[in-house]
């Protein structure tokens, strides 16, 4: 049942209602509308359950931050989040965030496998069959 939106009466004083249904209205997807939700939730829990019209744009880089230093996410997951919130405030809220700075993401480093010819080697020694 996670496919289907949820039915959100449209007098709901709920913060979080509301912003579902400005997502809807706006004719975002569902999966947009859950992925924005979980982000803003996880950022309202990070300031200890405070509103976010009581945070500021430097409570928004700490939590981009944080995802950054502490939880080491990946660069696109902390774009994510940075979308999440910047729907939120600017879209949603009406709020003009300015520039933020706070701490990005590290990509992944993947370092190549290289085989030596003594590796190559004993491998295709180990091979059996026509190919």
């Amino acid at each position: 049942m996670e496919d289907i939106r949820p039915l959100i009466s449209p007098h709901s004083g709920r913060f979080l209602d509301q912003l579902r249904l400005h997502i809807r209205q706006n004719g975002l997807a569902y999966r947009t509308e859950q992925t924005y939700l979980h982000w803003v939730k996880r950022f309202i829990r990070f300031h200890g359950r405070k509103h976010p019209k009581d945070l500021s744009m430097t409570d928004v880089e700490a939590f981009l931050s944080h995802l950054a230093e502490q939880r080491t996410c990946s660069t696109n997951t902390q774009r994510i989040a940075l979308n999440a919130l910047v729907y939120l405030y600017k879209r949603f809220m009406g709020l003009d965030i300015g520039d933020l700075a706070f701490k990005p993401a590290q990509g992944a480093r993947r370092i190549p496998v290289v085989y030596s010819r003594e590796e190559i080697t004993a491998i295709l020694s180990n091979l059996r069959g026509a190919h």
